[in-house]
């Protein structure tokens, strides 16, 4: 018989947005932002409880959102473009971009409950929000908007991470 805890996903351990780790996500912000796929209900005018035929339009969905909380210069670039600032080789700063700027890349998520959700292909939407105060952070409001691989390969998995996936940070 199998564990129902093995069959339980929570917790979340490291996110990485094309291969580096963002740092620290706010607690509880982390969404699936899911929607369920959609049916077109065929009816006939005879039959007055049930479709006849239900066809199906469009798969559900994911589109994650969640707030990083660690706003060093390198997070500000690797989500939202822009450059970074440095004084000699020292890292200083941000610049925003002044163009439109797409970041694009696999976003990989680890679970506490260890799956490894993995997404070859998405585009990263982001902006500063949150509050300048002292009971609150300012923060980085990200969203994943999930495209279909170049290869036609599937949207997202979710795997069992690899045993040694605690040891890589």
């Amino acid at each position: 018989m199998v564990n129902d805890e093995q069959n339980l996903m929570y917790g979340l351990d490291e996110f990485k947005f094309k291969g580096k780790s963002l740092g620290f996500i706010e607690e509880d912000s982390f969404d699936w932002g899911g929607q369920e796929g959609e049916v077109t209900e065929i009816r006939a005018a005879q039959k007055k409880g049930y479709p006849v035929k239900i066809i199906p339009k469009s798969n559900g969905t994911i589109k994650p959102a969640f707030d990083l909380i660690q706003l060093s210069p390198e997070n500000l670039m690797a989500t939202m473009g822009g450059a970074l600032k440095k004084t000699g080789e020292a890292v200083t700063g941000w610049t925003a971009p002044s163009k439109l700027v797409q970041v694009t890349g696999e976003a990989v998520i680890d679970t506490d409950s260890g799956q490894r959700i993995t997404i070859p292909n998405c585009l990263l939407s982001a902006y500063i929000g949150g509050n300048l105060n002292l009971t609150s952070v300012s923060k980085i409001k990200c969203k994943l908007s999930i495209a279909e691989p170049a290869d036609g390969s599937a949207p997202f998995t979710i795997e069992d991470r690899p045993a040694d996936a605690g040891a890589e940070g």
